[in-house]
């Protein structure tokens, strides 16, 4: 029973991990899961049965937000690109007008 009380607060962190993600607050969520890593190392590797169980839950909702992060990447790369096509068209408009 000693693990209880630090998995609480690794899955405090984790449920403010997944806030964080959800609103697109990606620095946040980086934050968070850089403070949450040394704590969950420091469960070791053999935690009692009721500290694996929400280590499932943690594990589940970590594939969950990595999903969401990639898919907030992808989004913002095609976003960037579309920008950046955007400012070229605009240079060309420019070059052409000031001729």
């Amino acid at each position: 029973m000693q693990n209880v009380a630090p998995i609480e607060r690794i899955w405090q962190m984790t449920k403010d991990l997944e806030l964080a993600a959800a609103v697109g607050d990606w620095e946040r969520a980086a934050r968070l899961a850089h403070e949450r890593s040394p704590l969950l190392t420091a469960l070791g590797a053999q935690p009692p049965q009721e500290v694996m169980a929400r280590l499932r839950e943690i594990h589940e909702i970590d594939s969950r937000i990595f999903e969401a992060a990639r898919v907030a990447q992808q989004e913002l790369g095609a976003e960037y690109q579309a920008n950046m096509q955007s400012s070229r068209n605009a240079g060309r408009y420019l070059s052409m007008a000031m001729a």
